[in-house]
């Protein structure tokens, strides 16, 4: 496994973030074009209390990058801000990725120990960064990473990192100071390498595949009830209660750069009560793969999503050819 994880901000709004994120405090922060880095969506957080959470399987090493832009007034009011904090399972936490008032960034151990400083004005105000991190949790042998654009700013080793359990559960992104803003973009998560400065773009359903076994509550085609570049919930959409339905579709990318790997978010609520379950389908190669079944699906609607780094037909890396060639989708298995 390396991807675990990827966000853009591009497929909903403020209101359904909790659908996408497992824990978020959003205040006044909003999502919008205005706020992305290439004319897409972005988060913009508001203050000390702007956080959002994403939880994985146990990790004793994670390697995240984020686009970062912070707005306005070129002073934190103090700086020491905790702009990314790695926690484990019980979200005690282990490692904190601080911005401080002279652009530089400092990392500490989750207890407030200062483990390592970069020089000062590695990220600029009111433009655009790439922030990445490696934290390898130990109490004798800790790994922290940080590179900027590319450029690594901070390498420390043989360092106590564990102030909790021995791995790593969680990230937190945090606001900045009190009526100070930022902007977070291209978001991944990872197990195993950095990507360097990532785009994460996202395709909507643009026309029917080989399955349509589900029902649409409007018009002629099913993709039109799920093209939304913003999920509208309950507006249209496709439904079924059959076991072993499928519903896959196809997209238009256009022309892509390297493909390091695609995240597939189905979105979907259960309206009935009992149990339901889906998987993931990407049909390639006129065979269709499977993923890996969900949790019990909620009555409230809520993004499952899996990542294939490769085609699954060949393991080789997706290109454009590939990924509109291939259809997506979900089948009910339980």
């Amino acid at each position: 496994m390396t991807l675990l994880w990827m966000d853009g901000f591009d497929h909903y709004n403020i209101n359904d973030i909790s659908e996408k994120w497992d824990a978020v405090s959003t205040g006044s922060c909003l999502i919008s074009s205005s706020y992305g880095r290439f004319g897409s969506q972005g988060f913009r957080a508001y203050g000390f209390n702007s956080s959002l959470r994403k939880i994985f399987a146990d990790k004793v090493t994670v390697y995240m990058g984020l686009a970062f832009y912070k707005e306005g007034a070129s002073s934190l009011n103090g700086g020491n801000i905790p702009l990314i904090t790695f926690e484990d399972s019980s979200f005690v936490d282990q490692v904190r990725i601080c911005l401080q008032d002279d652009f530089s960034i400092d990392v500490y151990q989750g207890d407030g120990t200062l483990l390592g400083s970069s020089a000062t004005g590695v990220f600029a105000n009111s433009k655009w960064c790439y922030i990445e991190a490696k934290v390898t949790i130990s109490a004798t042998v800790g790994v922290v990473e940080v590179n900027v654009n590319g450029t690594q700013i901070i390498n420390l080793t043989s360092q106590d990192t564990k102030n909790g359990t021995d791995y790593i559960g969680a990230i937190i992104l945090n606001g900045l100071s009190p009526n100070q803003y930022s902007r977070w973009d291209d978001f991944y998560i990872d197990d195993a390498q950095f990507h360097g400065d990532c785009r994460i773009r996202t395709f909507m359903p643009d026309a029917d595949g080989n399955s349509t076994d589900f029902t649409r509550s409007t018009g002629s085609n099913d993709y039109e009830c799920v093209d939304e570049a913003q999920s509208n919930g309950d507006t249209d959409y496709i439904s079924s209660d059959t076991l072993n339905h499928k519903s896959i579709f196809g997209i238009t990318t256009g022309a892509l750069g390297t493909v390091e790997g695609i995240q597939l978010n189905n979105h979907c609520r259960l309206d009935e009560a009992g149990t339901r379950k889906i998987t993931p389908i990407i049909r390639s190669n006129s065979t269709d793969y499977s993923g890996t079944e969900t949790e019990t699906i909620a009555a409230n609607y809520q993004f499952e999503n899996e990542i294939w780094e490769t085609d699954p037909d060949d393991a080789a890396a997706w290109t454009q050819t590939k990924l509109e060639a291939a259809e997506f989708g979900l089948e009910i298995t339980t």
